[in-house]
């Protein structure tokens, strides 16, 4: 079941100041912002803030500053994330630094400028879900895999069966976050493995590398003894005592994976000129394993070998190396910028869905892999081409690595871990999603924006529960180019719904003035309250009316629905999301009251109560800080429709002022203006 926010949303930090000087004196009182430029731009305008306003507002370095001086940090860098305001960040005390921020539009408006803003704001976002999108990020280093294992020389980049995830990320957690705090989360980044590997050679008995591969050329019918060293999706690289080669198949069934012992005869051939294998017409046999292999010293390639070595005219056996680089994704064209290459432009050859994952647009890697062939681009050579076994991070990768080969197939997986006060644990009820689930949506890297959020998270639920009932709810991490965001769905026996946003979250709009010393709230409130069901805005209004109705009202039963979200004292529908004023309306509950009343009489009586009675309780309880200013009072201006006799929808405007703290009076409505 949806559930509609009822509580209080708070306005925020406002000094209430006791003095009265001039008309404008209430402002002096507000918490402002000094600084900013002043130029000679005055504008009255509306606006509304959009996603990358809210990312800016919370990078911003004043309000970063007065966010970690009051230890919500936290929930600043949500904000940013998600799009919409929670309780510890208030509008009043963040908006204002942003309106002079260069990053927004309209920064150089001068003193006595007034902006509308339109803002959301969430009043019952779960604590959790504002730690997971502050959440920190780590990813599991060489170090740490060789921690899990026990060993420096026998590990494998990867978790398994015999080092799992489970029992090693708990301890690497604690290790780098030791002054974490109960509540906070961290995302990890690692490799799994469903096989464990082997630190002994296992192949047959009377196995032994052979030597080769040195000295074939093309026609050649080879016999070798080999280990499996580099996976593609055409195939795989086989290694023996003295060179490597593509084993290459038009259509490869990932039959073979890293670190397996093969006996293979085939022929050979060139491509781009690289040796390679015919694979589909190659015996291989399976023999067994050898994590014992070692790879050659990499042959480090800086921009100008690339140069030179396109220019290759010979054929060539594949060479084990390292290039240092940007990733640059177009599509499915993986590419490597390499600086000092003035002709040559590293490309990953034919990589597989897992080995994607481990890579992003526009970041630096320490690529690992074979240099297997050259490739050109209108009849020059430009492309150098690699089978990677392995990407690092620029800031930790080493200069010289000889690793062991990893004898075990694994998948890029992320995880979310949170800290209990005494030990970090994985969060086991959100579902994460994976480096593959972004590959599968088409997305190149492992972000998304929040559109894409909305437009694709739906159906992977959909495909990822297919047997979910209604009512379920699951709650999605996903990663975002500022951080991770969460978001809650749950399927209403059809589609999956966001409902957080789509339940929680609404629209408010409240102006800022320009006054000297900088932006500052005027915390008048401004509500367009859309007719209609499920309406956010709305149903949140007339909810806190139905409540108040029933808390307040004698014998409330008479006037409130069975179902909690309608009453008939002043026609107030969380569900239609409108003031219903038809006096047909207001006698179906059959209460007494409005015996002996004429039409007229009845609606007359029911306006008078939503003006005098149901609105200002129940802004009563949905503003209760907000207090006049001095000698200001504070509006709360109300767009609402209202059925009205004779079936007619009628949109009106009403006004209430804060003559004390929490207290509100009527001041006027529309619907008392004498018809045109």
């Amino acid at each position: 079941m949806k559930t509609y926010i009822k509580n209080t949303f708070l306005i925020g930090a406002m000094a209430v100041g006791l003095v009265a000087c001039n008309e404008n004196s209430w402002n002096d009182h507000l918490d402002g912002f000094v600084g900013g430029p002043h130029f000679d731009d005055v504008k009255s305008m509306d606006y509304t803030l959009t996603a990358t306003d809210y990312q800016n507002l919370a990078k911003n370095s004043k309000n970063v500053a007065k966010a970690e001086a009051a230890n919500v940090e936290a929930d600043l860098k949500a904000v940013g994330n998600l799009g919409y305001f929670t309780p510890n960040i208030a509008p009043a005390d963040y908006i204002p630094a942003f309106l002079s921020d260069p990053n927004f539009e309209y920064f150089t408006l001068a003193e006595g400028s007034s902006i509308n803003v339109t803002y959301k704001i969430a009043k019952d976002l779960p604590e959790e879900m504002i730690g997971m999108n502050a959440a920190a990020e780590y990813t599991v280093t060489k170090e740490d895999y060789q921690q899990a294992y026990g060993s420096d020389t026998d590990y494998a980049e990867s978790f398994s069966p015999l080092a799992p995830a489970s029992s090693s990320l708990p301890r690497i957690l604690n290790n780098n976050f030791s002054g974490a705090e109960a509540g906070e989360y961290v995302v990890v980044k690692y490799n799994n493995s469903e096989t464990s590997p082997v630190f002994s050679s296992t192949p047959a008995a009377d196995f032994e590398l052979s030597d080769v591969l040195k000295d074939a050329v093309v026609g050649d019918e080879v016999k070798v003894n080999g280990v499996v060293t580099a996976v593609c999706s055409r195939g795989f690289i086989i290694s023996d005592k003295s060179a490597s080669m593509l084993v290459y198949f038009a259509s490869y069934d990932n039959a073979y994976s890293v670190g397996e012992t093969v006996e293979l005869t085939g022929k050979v051939s060139a491509f781009n000129n690289g040796l390679q294998i015919d694979g589909p017409n190659a015996v291989i046999k399976k023999v067994g394993t050898d994590s014992g292999y070692t790879y050659p010293e990499a042959k480090v390639y800086s921009g100008a070998d690339l140069d030179a070595a396109i220019q290759v005219s010979e054929n060539f056996t594949a060479v084990f190396c390292r290039v240092n680089g940007k990733v640059s994704i177009s599509g499915n064209y993986y590419n490597l910028e390499v600086d000092g290459a003035t002709t040559a432009q590293g490309s990953f050859y034919m990589l597989t869905d897992e080995q994607k994952a481990m890579l992003e647009d526009g970041k630096e890697y320490a690529i690992y892999g074979y240099f297997i062939s050259v490739s050109k681009s209108g009849g020059a050579p430009k492309f150098f081409n690699i089978v990677m076994t392995n990407a690092e991070g620029l800031t930790n990768a080493s200069s010289k690595v000889s690793p062991k080969v990893v004898a075990i197939p694994s998948t890029a997986s992320t995880a979310l871990y949170t800290y209990n006060g005494s030990a970090w644990a994985q969060v086991s009820d959100v579902t994460v999603l994976q480096p593959a689930d972004y590959i599968q949506m088409g997305l190149n890297g492992t972000v998304m924006t929040s559109e894409q959020a909305s437009q694709l998270l739906p159906t992977f639920l959909a495909k990822s529960y297919p047997y979910a009932q209604a009512e379920t709810t699951k709650r999605v991490l996903y990663e975002t180019a500022n951080g991770f965001c969460s978001v809650e769905y749950t399927f209403n026996g059809t589609d999956w719904e966001n409902t957080i946003t789509d339940g929680g979250v609404i629209s408010e709009t409240n102006q800022f003035v320009y006054k000297e010393g900088g932006w500052v709230m005027d915390p008048s409130v401004t509500l367009e309250l859309p007719a209609g069901k499920n309406k956010p805005t709305s149903t949140w209004f007339y909810q806190a009316v139905v409540d108040w109705v029933n808390a307040n009202i004698p014998d409330a039963s008479s006037y409130v629905d069975s179902y909690g979200t309608a009453e008939y004292y002043s026609g107030c529908s969380a569900y239609q999301g409108n003031v219903n004023i038809n006096a047909a309306y207001a006698t179906l509950r059959g209460n007494a009251m409005y015996d002996g009343m004429t039409d007229e009489e009845m609606v007359a009586a029911m306006k008078l109560r939503f003006e005098t009675e149901t609105a200002p309780g129940a802004l009563s309880n949905l503003y209760p800080n907000m207090a006049p200013i001095g000698d200001y009072e504070p509006t709360v201006t109300i767009t609402f429709t209202a059925w009205t006799t004779g079936g007619a929808n009628k949109v009106y405007t009403i006004i209430f002022k804060c003559v004390a703290k929490g207290t509100f009076e009527f001041v006027s409505c529309t619907w008392n203006d004498p018809e045109a």
